[in-house]
């Protein structure tokens, strides 16, 4: 839908608002002034691979958008808008919480409301979680998936209409962990336990809030992804409020269910858009000369991403 006809539909809700006073009800409307969003992504932010990667799959490298590679539009990448109104005389209780979903029509990524006169905090939060609780401004999800939000302060005037194109940023960051030894023959499960955990989303702050219980993720291997190489598990993360770090246990089981191998990562902070990978050995059990047991740390610069970042990792 174009800009134009945005502007139209929008006309046309007030109007039909102003048409008739004959009624109490009619006249609450008169006071209602339309505001219409068109969402679309931040051009800059480039795409995630749309699932959690595991093996034998490795985590796709974002790539600039080319004759072969389009730029992504909104429904490709989300599937639920959320929308959340606070007015700014009473800014702890939002006053309209609505949830779009991608097969409701056409119109996806289109928002239209009706206001009074006042000003506004306004919140939108694209993601393609299927189970999401709203309570006291936090948003928690069955599991994190590609996000992307926008906040902004609006002026409702009296007789005005509203009409915005809203360009919506990437709100997380991904942490990913590479093997750099193949899948053994007799593994059979590698686990993945998550404390200081940001699973919630504060949609006023645009900020990360700790989930009150661990993360986990755990990947039983076919017999097909068995002895594949360069196999990457990874998880999405918002950004945390303050400074609190996540930490991380790795575990890989056998096939009697006796642990192979056990590593634990502390001090991770994900990084907004960006991808912190970690590569190291991940499923083989400790030899006894083993000299080295780090992981290097890098993180990715594709696109419009800042340079590689490397760190070294505790010897367990």
């Amino acid at each position: 839908m174009k800009k134009k006809d945005l502007y139209a539909l929008a006309c046309i809700f007030w109007f039909a608002g102003c048409s008739s006073p004959a009624s109490d009800e009619i006249e609450i409307v008169q006071n209602l002034f339309p505001a219409g969003f068109r969402l679309e992504l931040y051009r800059e932010g480039l795409p995630f691979s749309p699932t959690r990667s595991m093996p034998p799959n490795t985590v796709p490298e974002p790539v600039v958008p080319g004759e072969d590679n389009p730029e992504k539009e909104l429904s490709d990448l989300c599937s639920h808008i959320e929308y959340v109104v606070f007015k700014q005389e009473n800014p702890q209780e939002p006053i309209r919480h609505r949830t779009y979903n991608i097969d409701s029509g056409e119109d996806f990524g289109i928002v239209y409301d009706t206001l009074t006169a006042g000003n506004y905090q306004v919140c939108f939060l694209a993601h393609s979680s299927k189970d999401i609780t709203f309570s006291e401004n936090i948003l928690s999800f069955d599991e994190v998936s590609d996000s992307f939000y926008h906040s902004e302060n609006l002026i409702v005037g009296q007789n005005e209409v509203t009409n915005e194109y809203i360009s919506l940023k990437r709100i997380i960051g991904k942490i990913e962990f590479r093997a750099s030894d193949p899948v053994p023959n007799d593994i059979k499960t590698f686990e993945i336990t998550v404390d200081n955990y940001p699973g919630c989303f504060n949609i006023q702050t645009g900020k990360g809030i700790i989930s009150s219980a661990p993360y986990h993720l755990s990947h039983s291997f076919t017999e097909e992804e068995k002895l594949q190489s360069g196999t990457s598990h990874s998880f999405l993360s918002f950004v945390p409020d303050g400074d609190t770090k996540i930490s991380v246990v790795l575990t890989s089981t056998d096939i009697s269910y006796m642990v192979m191998r056990t590593r634990t990562i502390s001090d991770i902070f994900p990084i907004l858009n960006k991808t912190i990978r970690y590569t190291g050995v991940l499923y083989t059990r400790p030899q006894t000369d083993e000299p080295d047991n780090t992981f290097q740390l890098t993180i990715g610069n594709n696109g419009k991403w800042d340079a590689t970042e490397d760190k070294e990792l505790p010897i367990e």
